[in-house]
Formats: structure tokens, sequence, C-alpha cells
């Protein structure tokens, strides 16, 4: 099927992505038809609504991997417009270079800001994949590069260590493969160039420079030692965006979303990581108690008292999480900025209020107003 066909199949991606003709001829050249279908159909239903600001987003989306990011955005601004919210996507220097929020949305008269993390996208793939873009360009060849990585490459890495590790192991198979793409003909329909951390597939393209398409992995990986550590570090850089806002800014609740859609995901695991351990205490152990210090005074106050018992903050029948196993929101001063973190899966969406965040955005009225939302242990 040819580009004009293709627009007069999927109309609203068409309309949504005229402002960037080299982001949507890469989509349609690189993408099954099921995909772009279900891009129309986001599109169409953003553009049938409240949503503003999609032209904006779109033309500061520059390639394939940004696009995976703004995709994320729009499942969480369909979910707001769904619940009969007005939403705003904000362009990146709304805040003239301070950190600003993805959206502001707005319903029954409360103002959200709303930062969106995609938890399954990986900068150092992508870094990897541009460099080998550059390396193709460098020498004046038009490819489109597909990056089918290692489980190494795959694995998301946030220590300092694993980080340095990971990128020094990408030097060296880009030095790798600049040896290996002066040595192989270039005149095949498919080139396919081995290294140590990855698979290299290089198409022909016309666009008469060399490309990043999207990456797959060589082989299924268990779940990796720091993805907890990754979803820990992504809220709470999130939170600490709010310490960039001033004055009106900070009036408006915050909630941070995060897009998960990893075969590792359970929500008892953000449970877990905000929370704290949940445990059941068999008869005849006594159930410890739980001792209402300044926090959950703080809560209680804000009417969170059966949200404290739903998540067991407070004892639910025999189940309660012992002081000394508690999670990030007791623990992590900057998570006080958060009014609620929000965690889409497929198409669930689970929300995590924070009963214990700062006066002006602590809001429990959330569990009402944010509707078809998963709430509580699984």
């Amino acid at each position: 099927m040819g580009l004009s066909e293709l627009t007069l199949h999927f109309p609203f991606l068409e309309k949504g992505l005229r402002i960037n003709s080299e982001l949507k001829n890469e989509l349609y050249t690189t993408q099954k038809n099921g995909y772009l279908k279900y891009l129309d159909q986001l599109f169409e239903e953003l553009c049938n609504s409240s949503c503003k600001g999609i032209e904006i987003k779109v033309n500061e989306t520059s390639d394939l991997f940004r696009f995976e990011s703004l995709v994320s955005e729009l499942e969480f601004a369909r979910y707001f417009v769904r619940n009969k919210m007005q939403v705003e996507l904000l362009p990146n220097n709304v805040f003239q270079g301070r950190r600003a929020p993805d959206m502001l949305v707005v319903g029954d008269s409360k103002e959200y800001f709303v930062e969106v993390k995609n938890i399954q996208f990986d900068d150092e793939s992508y870094d990897f994949g541009s460099e080998i873009a550059g390396t193709l360009n460098a020498l004046g060849l038009s490819f489109m590069v597909i990056i089918k990585s290692a489980s190494f490459l795959s694995s998301p890495a946030y220590k300092y260590q694993t980080r340095d590790q990971k990128g020094k192991q990408c030097h060296d198979a880009i030095n790798e493969f600049k040896d290996k793409i002066g040595k192989t003909p270039l005149d095949s329909p498919m080139i396919s160039i081995t290294t140590k951390i990855a698979d290299i597939e290089l198409h022909p393209a016309k666009k008469g420079k060399s490309y990043l398409g999207i990456s797959t992995m060589l082989q299924a990986i268990s779940e990796p030692e720091e993805y907890k550590e990754r979803i820990r570090f992504d809220i709470l850089q999130k939170s600490k965006k709010r310490e960039d806002w001033t004055g009106d800014e900070l009036s408006k609740f915050y909630i941070v979303a995060i897009d998960d859609n990893s075969m590792f995901f359970y929500i008892d695991r953000y449970n877990v990581d905000l929370f704290g351990h949940a445990t059941y205490y068999c008869p005849p152990l006594p159930v410890p108690d739980i001792t209402v210090d300044a926090m959950i005074d703080f809560a209680l106050k804000h009417d969170w008292k059966e949200y404290l018992i739903k998540m067991c903050v407070l004892r639910n029948n025999r189940s309660v999480i012992p002081e000394n196993k508690r999670g990030m929101l007791f623990t992590e001063s900057a998570m006080k900025n958060v009014t609620a973190i929000l965690v889409r899966h497929g198409s669930n969406f689970h929300l995590l209020a924070n009963p214990f965040a700062d006066e002006k955005i602590n809001n429990a009225n959330i569990l009402s107003e944010l509707k078809g939302c998963l709430v509580g242990w699984e």
C-alpha cells in the first residue's frame, strides 16, 4: 500500500502528523497496518475531544523512539478525556527553560499538572542506535537502522556503575560496527552486522540519510535486578521536577503518570515501593500496633482514613505495614510533591494516591474524581 493510500486509510493519524512529514513517513514506511490503525483511533478520539496541543507535541517529536514516549502521553490524555476532563498538552519550553510537566488537566474546577514516563524507554539503546545512524551518515549512506539488542543492551541500567559499564560496551560495539561496515558489501536488500551487544540490520532507504527504526530484543530477558530501582528512580526524579516550579504553578495538583507495559509488571511492586511491605499476621501472632505519628495524623485530618486502612498503613483486619517496612511515601521527602501516581499497564489504570502530599496539593477526592482506576492491593 502506497503512502497516498495510507493517508486515506488513516485520516486522523494523517491529520495529527501533518505538521511533521518526516515522522509521518517513517511511521508509514516502518509500521504495520494494525499499529497504524490503533494510532488512527487514538488520534481520532483526541481530535474529537477537548484535547489541545497535539500538533505542538508532534512537531517536537524527532524520531520513532521519541514517538513511543509521545504515544504514552496521548494514552494518558485519552484517559483524562474519558473522565470528562479538559486536556492541554504543553510544549517543552512552556516554562522558559525550567523543567515543565507534559500536560495540564482541568476537571471540576481543579487543575492538575501531569508528567508522563514510559518506563520501557531505554536511553542507552536509543543512544547506541543513534550513533550507528550517525556513523552511516558520516559515510554518506542511506539506511533505516534496526537494532536487535542482546539482553545486556535491552536491560535497563540506573546504578552509576552499571550505566558506566553499559556505556563502555556500547562504545566498543560501535567501533566494532565501524570496522565491519568498511568490509561489508552494501548492495544487498538487507545487510546484517553482528556486534557483541546487538545485531544491526540495515535496510536501504530513499531519504538520502540514515535514521533509526524501532528496536527489538534478540532474546527474552528475565526480570532485571534494577527493574525495581528503575521504578523508584523514575518516580523520584519526576517528583523532584516540581521543585523547579514557582508561584501559581505550585498550587496545581501534580500527578506522575507511569506507562509500564513491562512483562514483569504487577501493581503490588508499586504498592510495596510506595507504601511498604504489607504483612498478614496469622493467629495467634498479634498484629502490631501502629503509632499515629505526625504523617498519619496529617493524613487522617485530610480525610484519608478509609484509604489508609485499604492500603494497610493502618490495620486492615490482620494485615498492616510494619513501621520498619514502610516505602518511599514515608522515607523520601520529595514524594510530598506528588498528589498521586497513576500507572498504566495495557488497558488498566492503577491509582496510587498520596495521603501525605503537601497541603496545597493534597486531594482525598481524587479517588472519586479519577474514575475507572484500580485502587489497592492485588
